[in-house]
């Protein structure tokens, strides 16, 4: 977690969380648009595993980026 404040667009409070979770996310969908040609999904066992885990890692990076 990060030590930012609260912020406030347009009346509506976002934790901190919240940016990095968006941030996560676009890097993430750009990851797998670029992972997909590759061919890796072919020797990945389970591809909705394997995306979830891209996705932990990627928000663990940007989260330890935030701090």
């Amino acid at each position: 977690m990060s030590l930012l404040p609260v912020m406030v667009i347009f009346g509506l409070s976002f934790p901190p969380v919240f940016f990095e979770l968006l941030v996560s996310m676009a890097l993430f969908f750009l990851l797998r648009r670029l992972l997909q040609p590759t061919g890796i999904y072919d020797f990945v066992w389970h591809p909705a595993l394997f995306n979830t885990a891209l996705y932990c890692c990627t928000y663990y990076l940007i989260s330890c980026l935030f701090v």
